[in-house]
């Protein structure tokens, strides 16, 4: 058996399995990578789109979040102004309170002292009216 030197075809190495450069004519491979190309541009476009929108709408809620906070900080401001109202106008109210249940008690306790010594002069009276009416003390 002799071996030919000189090979008329060439086998396929690996898989058999050929880029496309080698079976497409270039101007097929040009369309295709042009066609690729603006599919890519297009792609581009449309996420720095996405993008910006995401961008205006970020914004949008941080304004949205700021305002509400303002909101929020203005209507505690205003809750916390009117609780230290109230509490200011029941301390003012509970002192009045205080000073007129004061009062009072000062005035029981003047009236119960008036009326202790009404009495122990009632009793001294009536003491001294019995000695004299009583047939049992000599006189």
């Amino acid at each position: 058996m002799a071996k030919n030197p000189i090979k008329t075809e060439e086998e396929p190495k690996g898989n058999g399995h050929q880029p496309a450069i080698m079976t497409k004519p270039l101007p097929e491979i040009l369309d295709d990578l042009e066609k690729y190309i603006k599919k890519v541009e297009e792609a581009v476009r449309l996420a720095q789109g996405a993008a910006r929108e995401a961008r205006d709408a970020a914004d949008m809620a941080k304004h949205a979040g700021e305002d509400a906070a303002g909101a929020a900080r203005k209507a505690a401001e205003a809750a916390v102004a009117k609780v230290r109202d109230d509490a200011a106008k029941a301390a003012s109210a509970l002192n009045d309170r205080i000073n007129e249940v004061t009062d009072r008690l000062d005035n029981f306790e003047e009236q119960a002292k008036q009326e202790a010594i009404a009495l122990d002069d009632a009793f001294l009276a009536l003491k001294d009216r019995h000695l004299e009416q009583s047939p049992f003390f000599e006189k």
